[in-house]
């Protein structure tokens, strides 16, 4: 039996690194010791942008890609399916590892010739799940029942602890300015950081950071957050100012703009705030930042959205607080009254430094047995030598069920508020009324015209409010 594997993954020639670069990074060489003969795809080079129109580097790559004999298995990841879609015939076995879904879905999200589907949390585990268990009611089958079944969850490997004060591969990226390592010292303000750019919920983020200077009391000193300069843009920050100036105030009160750091820089600032902010519009498929923070001692609140809500158990530093309040009313309007809770609960912790830093240290703790280069290494190669014993799927749609979908954070019935990684919204009471009816009954029960018209009505289904799970 051939014991080669092909990797066709995205952005593993680092360092530089990013997070993902990182991870993929690591893939070779563990397969290389547990006695993988490992070929890495590597992209054509496009520095003129000729190849983005007219792909003849990539026809050339893939043919001296096949020129030696197939291989035993085929590992992508979600990006590295553009550059040739997992198929029957080219490798024994084709397996995807997901970073996140927002690459290449119709590569995989249909397609029956991949055989291990390889999610970097158990969060991102259940989507898939839900994904590949999309009910098809006039055939009785779900969409995917091979990626249902051949679905799987590792432990990925955290940087920072390989690397607690920053891992040399990140060291694209600017240093902390003296003055603002002396600002950060001062005690003069108590600072804060939401770093991941492109991913605030501004009007979240904006109303903690006003709610939090309104309620403080002195001795506390005021209260500021250190911002991805890529996030809060000119345009931004007209907005934000326009919403601040009845009550006097601006961006400048509250958000320092900050341009990307080489991880040594962002870990050491970490470590000088006293919290960080995590109320995001998109899920996390995993949540590096979160940990990192926490891994640095300095405890984040959040929304909870994606995986975020379950990397730590509660008091371990990620402090998930999240109301029916925050989703829109009627008219379509998110009151900011309702992130004053969050404002509260981070005064609280800042009067007892001590307990939320051994909260962190525990949380340390779990991150360290947790996400190391070890547990990955053992995770990956358990599931890729698991494949050759892989068994054909049985599916029984009739007895399958029909639940709340794993992206639902919270949905109060009264109200019709759904708290949802996909798109939090308000349902109207006749969709309430249909989640209660369908929640925890059997597939069999139910009649294909019965559940078109709900779903053609509702959008249950497609907005990830419900799914089917295996009985």
């Amino acid at each position: 039996m051939s014991n080669t594997i092909a990797l066709m993954l995205s952005q593993s020639g680092g360092p530089p690194f990013h997070s993902v670069g990182y991870v993929n990074h690591a893939i070779g060489p563990i397969l290389t010791r547990n006695g993988w003969d490992v070929r890495s795809f590597e992209p054509p080079r496009n520095d003129l942008g000729e190849e983005a129109m007219l792909p003849y580097g990539l026809a050339g790559q893939l043919t001296r890609f096949d020129a030696d004999a197939p291989p035993h298995i085929a590992l992508f990841d979600a990006t590295g399916t553009a550059a040739r879609s997992p198929a029957r015939g080219w490798a024994r076995h084709n397996a995807v590892l997901y970073h996140g879904l927002a690459y290449g879905a119709g590569a995989w999200i249909a397609n029956p010739a991949v055989d291990l589907h390889l999610a970097n949390s158990p969060y991102l585990a259940d989507v898939l799940r839900s994904l590949f268990a999309f009910p098809n009611w006039r055939q009785r089958r779900v969409l995917n029942p091979r990626g249902l079944m051949r679905t799987k969850s590792i432990r990925l490997p955290l940087p920072s602890v390989e690397c607690p004060d920053g891992h040399p591969g990140f060291a694209h990226g600017a240093d902390l300015p003296p003055a603002l390592l002396r600002e950060l010292d001062s005690g003069a303000t108590v600072w804060g950081h939401a770093l991941q750019p492109g991913k605030q919920d501004w009007l979240a983020t904006l109303s903690i950071l006003y709610w939090l200077n309104e309620l403080r009391t002195a001795p506390l000193p005021p209260i500021r957050l250190f911002v991805s300069e890529h996030s809060l843009t000119e345009d931004v920050r007209r907005g934000l100012d326009a919403m601040l100036a009845p009550a006097g105030r601006s961006c400048a009160d509250y958000f320092v703009r900050v341009p990307h750091l080489s991880q040594a820089a962002l870990f050491r600032l970490m470590r000088g705030c006293r919290f960080g902010l995590a109320y995001n519009r998109f899920p996390e498929p995993f949540g590096f930042y979160v940990l990192e923070s926490v891994h640095q001692r300095c405890p984040v609140y959040t929304n909870g959205v994606g995986n975020n809500r379950h990397l730590l158990p509660a008091e371990h530093g990620i402090n998930v607080y999240e109301t029916f309040d925050m989703v829109e009313d009627e008219r379509g309007q998110r009151n900011p009254v309702a992130w004053r809770g969050v404002a509260e609960r981070i005064l609280r912790d800042l009067r007892q430094g001590e307990v939320v830093r051994g909260q962190c240290e525990r949380g340390g703790r779990v991150i360290e047995s947790t996400w190391n280069l070890g547990n990955f290494e053992s995770d990956l190669a358990q599931a890729l030598r698991s494949l050759d014993s892989v068994v054909e799927p049985q599916i029984n749609f009739e007895a399958m069920r029909v639940g709340l979908g794993p992206v639902v954070r919270g949905l109060d019935v009264a109200t019709g508020r759904c708290l949802n990684d996909y798109a939090s919204h308000r349902l109207v009471p006749e969709a309430i009324e249909a989640v209660a009816s369908l929640q925890g009954r059997q597939c069999g029960e139910f009649l294909v015209g019965e559940m078109e018209r709900i779903e053609a009505d509702f959008g249950l289904f497609s907005s990830g409010v419900l799914a089917v799970t295996e009985g």
